[in-house]
């Protein structure tokens, strides 16, 4: 399952320094984060609220859920402030000039 390719899906020239855009990948939605640290890519979806994290408070490499204030982990998806409980899917990132690529597969594959 770890030979899925990347599959380009954004520009990055046109995400923002602490900013985040929704793409689809493979009908999936997903966020990717422009940051300090870099571009990353998780979910977009508040385990909480079940709503969008885009347009959420960037801050480092963490992203808060526009609603109710839940923290994630933008390197690993991991919840690091409640209410939400559940770790959300992370994706590889590749940048290839301005050319943004994820990998199809996340990388924290469900059991």
């Amino acid at each position: 399952m770890n030979n899925l390719p990347f599959q380009e899906v954004y520009d990055l020239t046109d995400i923002e320094k602490n900013q985040s855009v929704s793409v689809n990948l493979n009908g999936e939605r997903v966020i990717i984060c422009h940051t300090e640290e870099g571009f990353f890519a998780i979910e977009d979806r508040c385990s909480h609220a079940n709503i969008p994290l885009c347009g959420g408070f960037i801050k480092g490499t963490m992203i808060s859920c526009p609603l109710h204030g839940a923290v994630f982990d933008l390197k690993t998806g991991a919840v690091l402030a409640p209410p939400a409980s559940e770790d959300l899917k992370s994706y590889e990132v590749k940048i290839e000039g301005t050319t943004i690529s994820l990998k199809a597969n996340s990388s924290n594959e469900e059991t």
